[in-house]
């Protein structure tokens, strides 16, 4: 009996070794590639200084075409937003894209009333895109702040990569295997960070106008500013098109609002809160136009 649980012991630590060398190498892999967008951030981009960068979740990644504001304005711009995501992720994702080396001029943060009115953070659907750096400090700390439900599977990747790895196997595996073959690929977004939902004929509920009122007391929010602040970035909250909703904000001194809550058509709209491509164009060269004010 001895010996056979010396075996067992044996074999489930052959394979809880070889399960996370397994696991520790697909992150390897996925973490030199630019398939997610704060992979693409670290390995894509080859320049350091940007006039602005926009960010925000999948609001910011398909409302304004960076290269299109490039076009009209002359500018450097970069967006690193990721769908599916808060304002914590956002801070985080600001915070990566400074502990690189990169600066900007302009933070262009696209929010959503509903997120940034809500004075409680939490871990969202994509945040394990930064697995592949959880061994740095700034990521690290994120998920073991973050997790509080539950086995942290993120937070303790760190040490047993084979727990993210396997809980997240569909976006972390499969993936690494793709980008093995295809390390340039890129997850739905192009060369500067932007992505487009396509030209569709819309079937939107015909709803009652409403008023959304914004207050600013997330947590995330406020960190973003400090760090916008400590670091001579100016703050440009940006909101995107609602349908038939109208998103009031507080005024205030601190940072300039470009508010396109009710300006776009509605058969340029993708949903609810997304624009089609023809919407993009729409509200990119309106922002173009509001951005020349602010200079």
């Amino acid at each position: 009996m001895r010996k056979f649980l010396t075996k067992i012991a044996f074999y489930s630590f052959l394979i809880l070794l070889l399960g996370n060398g397994v696991a520790f190498l697909s992150l390897y892999v996925l973490g030199k590639s630019q398939l997610y967008k704060n992979q693409f951030v670290k390995n894509g981009v080859a320049e350091t200084h940007f006039n602005y960068v926009v960010l925000g979740s999948s609001t910011g990644l398909t409302t304004l075409d960076t290269k299109l504001i490039d076009e009209k304005l002359h500018t450097s711009g970069l967006n690193i937003s990721m769908d599916d995501t808060s304002l914590s992720s956002h801070q985080l994702m600001l915070q990566y894209f400074l502990s690189l080396g990169k600066k900007t001029d302009k933070l262009i943060l696209c929010v959503i009333p509903g997120d940034i009115s809500n004075n409680e953070i939490e871990l969202n659907n994509n945040d394990y895109r930064f697995l592949t750096e959880v061994q740095e400090t700034l990521i690290y700390n994120f998920y073991n702040r973050l997790e509080t439900k539950g086995l942290k599977v993120l937070t303790y990747s760190k040490y047993f990569p084979i727990l993210g790895v396997s809980y997240y196997n569909n976006e972390l595996f499969y993936p690494s295997i793709y980008a093995f073959l295809k390390p340039n690929k890129r997850n739905r977004f192009d060369e500067k960070g932007n992505y487009t939902y396509p030209q569709i004929e819309n079937n939107l509920s015909q709803v009652k106008f409403s008023t959304a009122k914004v207050r600013f007391v997330n947590p995330a929010f406020i960190k973003i500013k400090e760090l916008c602040k400590a670091n001579n970035i100016e703050l440009i909250l940006y909101q995107s098109p609602v349908y038939r909703t109208e998103v009031a904000f507080p005024e205030t001194n601190e940072f300039n609002i470009i508010n396109h809550s009710t300006i776009l058509p509605e058969d340029l709209f993708y949903d609810n809160i997304h624009v089609n491509s023809k919407g993009r164009t729409f509200c990119t060269l309106a922002f173009c136009e509001e951005l020349k004010l602010i200079k």
